[in-house]
């Protein structure tokens, strides 16, 4: 093989190295962004619970009947 084939070779190896390790980099940055994420969404249904079972206690004063409740939400 000629030198200038190997330098050629080396030089592809380098680029595809480096691009693996970009793509590596993104992967662990989506990660973790999906774990932000997944704990923001989670607050939200927390919240979402809270508003809802705040709802359900006010309408239950204001009539003097609760209304009926879906088991397993």
């Amino acid at each position: 093989m000629d030198p200038s084939n190997v330098l050629l070779a080396l030089e592809e190896q380098k680029k595809w190295r480096e691009r693996r390790k970009r793509i590596r980099e993104r992967i662990r940055q989506l990660d973790r962004r999906r774990g932000v994420l997944r704990k923001e969404l989670d607050g939200v249904r927390n919240k979402i619970l809270e508003y809802g079972r705040i709802l359900v206690d006010r309408l239950g004063t204001q009539t003097g009947v609760l209304p009926p409740t879906t088991l397993g939400r």
